[in-house]
């Protein structure tokens, strides 16, 4: 375990092991350090080096460095454990033995065939073998290429294998006129070449053999070269009538029956007339039993994945039928990410591919997550409309996902798609009487949350029915650690979807939410209440006061010992916050304001003799502060909230509007103080030296400027203004102060700051609504956040060389976050019930809940009401949609009536033809 940790010093801090190892490679250090290093580094040699070259050291030992590096270090890297057979589709599949012969060094090549296992020398990479790809992407101007193709022919390689085109390497050979290649493959090969059977537009390998002039080495032929089809592997036959899309020849082979789950290393047979579109050889395939969901080790991707990408809706239909199919949790998202392509071809078509799997929804994962944690509703949201948007949301899709970028579905979702789903959410049997007492209406929130996530461990038996294992099974519907309002908290952000917060479903789960943290609000405002009055009884008793007066010296003792107490607590709850979440801490005004009366508390408590100007000056500000806080903290209750946003907005907007003009201000301020400075200083001989103090308004700039403030509110004292100097030029610049700055800008201010509360109070319920979400989420993000942040323990690992694999989250206790999430802890399968002709009374039983922590909170629940504005709106919906199925009743006897109607003209017409008839007759 030490060994592991040891830290190999390079030119960058903490390089990366395998980055290590690869310089190591380079530099063709010796065996015995290269060794030592993947001792103490194993895992070097199996991790992925980045860019430019994106795959395992071996491979780039092969590759890129095979003309450097020396074979003796390949065969250690392989005797220390390096993988041979590693592919990805980056790399179209290639293993060590492609990347060796495309490197060119017939050395390197040789140590690879060398350690390779039977039968791995015919491995394929997009359908080539390393012999087939070297011909076709090889470099011919290398002086070893040549002895490369000997290498892999000594070493077995089929010759007659194809490619994906079913041609094969002396084909490719004899068309880039490959002389010599085409020599050793027909002199050397212990196979008989097969020259004749793969051909591209007409022509096969012996045409261009005569075409580019080596008909001498066809006549030196051996007499086992020739066209051989006798020899052929069946299941190779199988796969080239896949090539040629023959299907005829594929469907009458005799061999199909026993080889229906043949591979050739890439694809299984189904997988290959998959991949080609080819629906009847898929159907045949599956009528003698081919296995449907059988993949290879290289190609994972199962055919019914394969058809949904290509679109092919035959095929998928056909594979959706069998019985035995498994249908991939990320199906739907491969298929809507195609969903608007063109339709090419008539079998084509990625919308009747997606309405397929939307048929069988219910063996569907909607909310799986691909490599970049998107889910289905990403892409139906971004490429396929609302209709298919609305189809996933019904089927249970989260809009609550965030991908690897930090993007919600609901980002791409328009207003009228969401208010419909909204509507939908709401749950109610229009059929029942909707004016009935009982009647019951459900809120449906699955939507809006966070998709629940299923814990592996200490699975219960399938075959237990007994109470302790139901237990435990709900017990493993874990909620994923996130935030409950990330989907409300974007709607309250976006100004399109803004007005949708109205909505009956947001406003009873905004009111349910508070409701349930609503103690942690309580709890919060008594512990301040409590801070603020042990803070300010201290200044006013001892702080404040005259400290060596020992009198009340256990008051004081008292006192301080409060403060002391409330103070330890508010830092406590401070360091908390900012451990959660810095970034949210820093970027809030009330959480600048704790801080800044934390440390002046914390100079009234531990600062020793502390001068009186002092004490004064730090008590003034510490009680201001502590006030202010307390309004802001009152504030966040949802009945006060409109009062202090328009507090917070009209003072923001003050700030704004004042910035902008105080240049001017700061100009009036300077003109004053230039033109009145001499006569402020000099001493008035009829007046007192009091009067003379209080007439020295613009002694030095910042009097001037404080002054100049004052002024704009309306508090001139003209009279003590020495006009008298400069008569002409202070009249004009005062008169030009009085019209711009304290008539103009002044009332400009108060207009604005009516503007400004008229309009928060005619969207008083929208503010109030956006209030409570910013507050409900503040106190989820630090509820459910984490101690250490993901990022600082990232910086931590790369700078200090932490080991990764050392755990470090820490999460708020489970009791806290069950006091905080409604989903699952409180209410049961993302629904709430009410009764809607009972003051919208909540339906909640203590029978659903079997945790102790719930059962204090449904006893305070079982009695709790909506209120009224939503109670009210929830009614008019269902109305609404009460109205909307009658008149879909209505429309539906219309049509039913004038298909009577149409029926009995059809047998009146009927009759009238027979009775024209018959009289036609007699006549």
């Amino acid at each position: 375990m030490i060994a592991q940790l040891l830290i190999y010093p390079t030119d960058s801090i903490c390089q990366p092991p395998e980055i290590q190892l690869l310089d190591y490679v380079k530099t063709n250090q010796p065996v015995y350090k290269i060794q030592s290093f993947i001792i103490d580094n194993p895992e070097a040699l199996t991790k992925i080096v980045g860019h430019p070259y994106d795959k395992p050291i071996l491979y780039i030992a092969c590759n890129e460095l095979a003309n450097t590096v020396t074979p003796e270090i390949v065969e250690t890297l392989i005797k220390s454990g390096a993988n041979l057979y590693y592919s990805d589709e980056l790399h179209n599949y290639k293993e060590a033995l492609h990347f060796a012969a495309l490197g060119g060094n017939p050395q390197i090549l040789q140590v690879i065939i060398r350690r390779l296992k039977l039968g791995k020398i015919n491995s394929l990479s997009s359908g080539n073998t390393a012999l087939n790809l070297l011909i076709k992407e090889g470099d011919p101007e290398n002086s070893d290429f040549n002895e490369c193709v000997r290498q892999l022919i000594r070493a077995d390689t089929d010759v007659n294998q194809s490619d994906n085109k079913n041609l094969t390497p002396i084909f490719w050979a004899a068309k880039k006129g490959y002389r010599d290649v085409v020599q050793i493959i027909l002199h050397e090969s212990k196979q008989e070449v097969d020259i004749e059977s793969h051909k591209l537009r007409g022509k096969s390998a012996k045409d261009y053999i005569i075409e580019n002039g080596f008909e001498d080495i066809l006549e030196s032929l051996p007499s086992k070269s020739g066209n051989n089809n006798d020899g052929i592997n069946p299941s190779s036959e199988l796969f080239n009538f896949l090539k040629e899309y023959n299907e005829d020849g594929f469907i009458n082979c005799k061999y199909l029956a026993d080889f229906v789950d043949s591979d050739d290393g890439m694809y299984t047979l189904l997988q290959s007339a998959t991949k080609k579109g080819l629906a009847t050889a898929v159907e045949n395939l599956l009528n003698n039993g081919a296995d449907p969901n059988r993949t290879t080790a290289k190609v994972k991707m199962p055919p019914i994945e394969i058809a949904a990408i290509e679109g092919y809706h035959e095929i998928l239909a056909l594979l959706l039928k069998h019985k035995k199919i498994d249908i991939p949790s990320d199906i739907l998202m491969e298929t809507l990410r195609n969903i608007d392509s063109e339709i090419t071809h008539e079998s084509v078509n990625h919308n009747l591919c997606y309405s397929l799997l939307m048929e069988h929804r219910d063996k569907l994962n909607v909310n799986t997550l691909d490599n970049y944690k998107n889910t289905a509703l990403h892409f139906a949201a971004r490429y396929g409309g609302p209709e298919r948007t609305l189809e996933l949301l019904r089927a249970g899709a989260s809009m609550a996902c965030r991908n690897k970028y930090g993007t919600l579905p609901i980002e791409d979702i328009d207003a009228n798609t969401l208010e419909t789903h909204l509507d939908e959410c709401l749950e109610v049997n229009i059929e029942n009487n909707i004016n009935k007492e009982n009647f019951i209406a459900t809120y449906n929130y699955r939507t809006i949350m966070p998709p629940r996530r299923i814990k592996n461990e200490d699975k219960v038996n399938k075959n237990a029915h007994d109470a302790e294992a139901a237990n435990k099974l709900i017990a493993e519907e874990m909620q994923q650690l996130a935030s409950e309002t990330q989907v409300i908290s974007y709607i309250s952000k976006s100004a399109e979807l803004r007005h949708l917060l109205k909505h009956p479903v947001v406003t009873s789960f905004l009111y349910i939410k508070w409701h349930r943290i609503r103690w942690f609000f309580f709890t919060n405002l008594a512990f301040y209440i409590a801070f603020c009055l042990s803070l300010i009884l201290y200044i006013l008793v001892v702080y404040g006061g005259n400290q060596n007066n020992n009198e009340y010296q256990n008051v004081n003792s008292i006192l301080l010992g409060l403060l002391c107490v409330t103070f330890t607590l508010l830092l406590l709850r401070e360091l908390f916050q900012i451990a959660v979440a810095p970034k949210i801490y820093f970027y809030s005004l009330e959480n600048l304001l704790e801080l800044t009366l934390i440390i002046l508390t914390g100079i009234i408590i531990f600062h020793r003799s502390p001068t009186e100007a002092l004490r004064k000056q730090v008590s003034a500000f510490a009680i201001l502060l502590a006030a202010f806080e307390l309004v802001i903290l009152i504030g966040q209750h949802p009945k006060m909230s409109t009062n202090i946003v328009m507090l917070r907005t009209v003072s923001l907007n003050f700030f704004k509007f004042l910035l902008w003009y105080s240049i001017l201000i700061l100009a009036f301020s300077l003109s004053f103080y230039t033109l009145f400075k001499d006569t402020d200083v000099e001493d008035p001989k009829n007046s007192t030296s009091s009067e003379g103090d209080e007439q020295q308004f613009f002694i030095d700039p910042g009097i001037s400027l404080f002054k100049t403030i004052v002024m704009l509110t309306g508090e001139f004292d003209a009279s003590d203004i020495h006009f008298q100097v400069y008569p002409v030029t202070s009249h004009i610049i005062f008169m030009l102060f009085v019209f711009m700055i304290a008539i103009i800008l002044f009332n400009l201010l108060n207009g604005l700051a009516v503007s400004d509360t008229q309009l928060i109070m005619s969207n008083s319920e929208l503010v109030g609504h956006i209030a409570r979400i910013e507050h409900i989420a503040y106190i989820e993000s630090m509820l459910l956040g984490r101690i250490l942040p993901s990022s600082s323990m990232k910086i931590i690992q790369k700078c200090c060389c932490f080991p990764s694999n050392i755990g470090y989250r820490s999460i708020t206790p489970g009791i806290l976050v069950k006091r905080v999430c409604l989903f699952p802890y409180f209410l049961k399968d993302y629904r709430m019930m009410v009764y809607p002709n009972q003051q919208a009374k909540v339906i909640l039983t203590n029978a659903e809940y079997s945790d102790g922590d719930s059962e204090t909170c449904i006893a305070q629940f079982t009695s709790i009401y909506l209120d009224k504005h939503t109670n009210k709106r929830t009614k008019r919906l269902i109305k609404m949609k009460k109205e909307a199925l009658e008149q879909k009743k209505k429309e539906q006897n219309i049509i039913e009536m004038q298909e009577l109607l149409r029926k009995e003209q059809q047998i009146i017409m009927n009759k009238l033809d027979y009775i024209i008839t018959n009289m036609s007759v007699k006549v």
